[in-house]
């Protein structure tokens, strides 16, 4: 009785984890994070998931060591001597380059930080934060608030361009004080007030005053209570 013989399997393809990441990243910047998956990218290589998986065991891990890449080619600014504006420019560095990654906010409202590449900032904000009289425990947070300062400066900054978008392609969305409740208006006298200046207000925001403001706010803060 002729036996058969067991199919020889191929060679398994070879896939450099520099290879995954850098497709990783062209599929992020092109389509963002959300309609990012495992499937698509192994399509685009043309392996198996299981060659990815093989380098990252998660999504997540992959995201990260796209980010750290990016970051490892950035070059550390030139800082102002002084450690108020040092701070001030340590976040408006940060805002603008991670704003150059639009699918990065999704990533970093997880929770997590800008990974090892970003200890450079982590340690140049702590010895500002010292020289200006900060603890350690008072330096990590004012580093707390001003990251989540800079989550929401990014979210914005994401919102802002979508519509942007939007406006160029003729479908531009109405303003929420556009569509404000006109029958609830008499309840809220306050906000009556400034509905009319809201946009042409919001249009003069500085980022760089509103980071120094909050910069200042919390230094002074620093300053012992002597009540």
């Amino acid at each position: 009785m002729p036996t058969s013989t067991p199919r020889r399997r191929g060679r398994p393809v070879r896939l450099e984890r520099d290879t995954v990441i850098a497709a990783t990243g062209d599929m992020l910047a092109t389509d963002g994070a959300g309609a990012f998956s495992m499937r698509r990218l192994a399509g685009r290589l043309g392996v198996s998931t299981a060659a990815i998986y093989h380098h990252f065991p998660t999504k997540g891990a992959l995201f990260f060591a796209v980010l750290n890449a990016r970051a490892d080619d950035l070059q550390q600014p030139d800082l102002p001597a002084d450690p108020r504006d040092r701070l001030v420019a340590i976040i408006l560095y940060l805002i603008d380059t991670l704003h150059e990654l639009p699918w990065v906010v999704d990533i970093l409202l997880t929770g997590e930080t800008y990974g090892r590449t970003a200890l450079w900032i982590l340690d140049e904000f702590v010895g500002c934060a010292r020289t200006l009289g900060a603890t350690e425990e008072q330096a990590v947070y004012l580093y707390s608030v001003l990251w989540r300062f800079t989550l929401g400066e990014l979210t914005a900054r994401r919102a802002a361009d979508e519509r942007a978008d939007a406006t160029r392609r003729g479908q531009a969305p109405p303003h929420w004080t556009e569509s404000a409740a006109v029958d609830r208006l008499d309840d809220f006298p306050a906000a009556v007030g400034v509905l009319p200046q809201w946009t042409t207000a919001v249009a003069r925001y500085d980022v760089r005053k509103a980071v120094s403001d909050v910069v200042d706010g919390l230094v002074a803060n620093l300053a012992p209570d002597h009540s």
